[in-house]
């Protein structure tokens, strides 16, 4: 699935190379933990911006925290 990396410097010599096996492995690595922090609970709400909830906070400083309105 994957090609040989040759490394070199700036002078053009080759300091290292990384063969396709440890590619794969360092692939299959991340894969695994990228997949391990998705959620299944997302509720598909975004987050509001700082600025926005502070300037709405201040037009409208009587509604209580922790209320959501939908």
């Amino acid at each position: 699935m994957f090609h040989d990396v040759r490394v070199f410097n700036p002078n053009g010599q080759l300091t290292h190379m990384i063969p396709s096996s440890e590619l794969s492995r360092m692939h299959w690595r991340k894969f695994e933990k990228m997949e391990d922090e998705i959620s299944l609970t997302h509720t598909g709400q975004m987050k509001v911006p700082g600025w926005v909830k502070r300037r709405l906070d201040l037009e409208f400083p009587d509604i209580p925290e922790g209320i959501q309105y939908y």
